[in-house]
């Protein structure tokens, strides 16, 4: 998995950790990360309130909110105590969650995935075996991540530590995490790294997750002094949590990637592009060799056998041609020997020609591929962005627009699974912008028919 690498000093390690994930656009891929996590994430939450409500009901509801107190805002208490309390359309929305809670949870891992892949520069995807256990693996670190904060929280807000508790609190949950998050950080590369290469990552996303839930924290307890959206100021804060929590798991993928040297995506073509070439090159060197040695076993042969045949002869009729003067060469058999030298020279030259990249070629390539890329611009990509800002739009209008919690719920499973029909609204806008660019090609093709 590694090369060794000269050791950079720490300046330069931070510098490279953090063009390494410019260049793998980490906050690009945290925002799909963000969006299907909140998608899986409200079934969760769904199906943890029907159990509750069928459980303890208005009891349990209160040890509820007051367990969830210090992670959540005023306004999001309130929803998960009307959630609990209403009994209507339990039933439907327990089979609409599991359906919405499967199908986002896929997403996630297939994010994370991507995620992983591009950081450590590598193209193949695990066997269907090694994937299901990749997912069973984040569900788990991600899960149990989560789970753990507000189970800390709750113990240490439980027990009278006095001015300590917070401190407590901190020093434990960055131990607990990196625990949960090593299996992730091991099992996500292919092929699966070590323990060891996996750690830097993971006490990173580790320090990381528990600064955000202070900070979390922080701001729920005095959110109830500047209170204005409600409902739509809580969700928006979920996702919010949820990005950067995705970004600093992305990121301590980067952190073991740099610190165990492994090749960006770039350097792996490269390589592959390298190989391939010095391949065909050695072929080609190897042509000549083979033919030069061939004559000279074949002289070689040729030799040994006249002089068998002269071992072979009587005596006198080797000392009469001892004595007798050489005859001359078969000029005929020198002749046809050069025209085969000649032949394979000039197949040698012109496979040499066919493989030497002509200079104005190269020019002309490289100046329609930049005029194609200035037609294109930079709006291709933006997909995953356009469908968080439509999902979280739509979703905090159903909230706030419809009375009705079961009738929200509805509305946002149709948002959810409309966007299946917005990736066809990008597939139709891409097809147009193709057809708009079609007089570029055709200049394109007149251009390089006239050089």
């Amino acid at each position: 998995m590694s090369v060794e690498r000269p050791s950079l000093s720490p300046v330069d390690l931070l510098k490279t950790i953090v063009d390494t994930a410019g260049n793998a656009q980490i906050t690009f891929l945290a925002a799909s990360v963000a969006y299907y996590a909140f998608v899986s994430l409200i079934p969760s939450l769904l199906l943890l309130l029907i159990l509750a409500s069928a459980i303890g009901g208005e009891a349990f509801a209160t040890q509820l909110l007051e367990l969830t107190q210090d992670f959540l805002t005023p306004a999001g208490q309130e929803v998960i105590e009307g959630a609990i309390e209403n009994a209507a359309g339990r039933g439907g929305a327990t089979i609409v969650s599991f359906a919405v809670l499967a199908w986002g949870t896929l997403k996630v891992f297939r994010a994370l995935d991507t995620a992983f892949l591009t950081v450590y520069g590598q193209t193949e995807t695990a066997s269907f075996i090694g994937q299901l256990r990749d997912a069973a693996v984040s569900a788990f670190s991600i899960g149990v991540g989560i789970a753990s904060m507000l189970v800390i929280g709750a113990v240490v807000a439980a027990v009278p530590l006095g001015p300590f508790s917070r401190i407590v609190g901190i020093a434990i949950l960055p131990l607990l995490l990196i625990g949960v998050f090593l299996p992730m950080y091991r099992q996500f590369p292919n092929p699966p790294i070590t323990f060891k290469e996996a750690l830097p990552g993971a006490a990173f996303a580790a320090i990381g997750w528990t600064a955000l839930q202070a900070g979390f924290q922080i701001y729920a307890a005095g959110a109830a002094q500047y209170q204005v959206y409600g409902v739509i100021g809580a969700i928006l804060l979920l996702v919010t949590w949820l990005y950067i929590a995705a970004v600093l798991i992305i990121f301590g993928a980067v952190v073991n990637a740099v610190l165990a040297g492994n090749r960006s995506l770039d350097d792996f073509d490269d390589d592959h592009t390298s190989g391939t070439i010095s391949a065909s090159d050695r072929q080609l060197q190897q042509g000549p060799l083979r033919q030069s040695e061939y004559m000279a076993s074949e002289r070689t042969d040729r030799d040994s056998t006249t002089g068998v045949g002269d071992r072979s002869r009587p005596d006198d009729e080797q000392d009469r041609e001892s004595v007798s003067p050489a005859g001359a060469p078969d000029i005929s058999e020198l002749n046809e020997q050069l025209s085969e030298l000649r032949a394979d020279l000039d197949s040698f030259e012109s496979d040499i020609n066919n493989r030497t990249i002509k200079k104005p070629e190269v020019e002309s390539e490289l100046k329609g591929y930049v005029r194609k890329r200035m037609r294109r611009g930079h709006a291709r990509g933006w997909g995953p962005y356009l469908v968080l800002l439509y999902g979280t739009a739509m979703t905090l209008g159903a909230f706030y627009y419809l009375q009705s919690d079961w009738v929200a719920i509805l509305a946002m499973l149709i948002i959810f699974l409309s966007t299946l029909g917005l990736y066809v609204i990008f597939v139709v806008v891409g097809v147009g912008l193709n057809l708009a660019g079609g007089p570029g090609r055709i200049l394109d093709f007149v251009r390089d028919r006239r050089n």
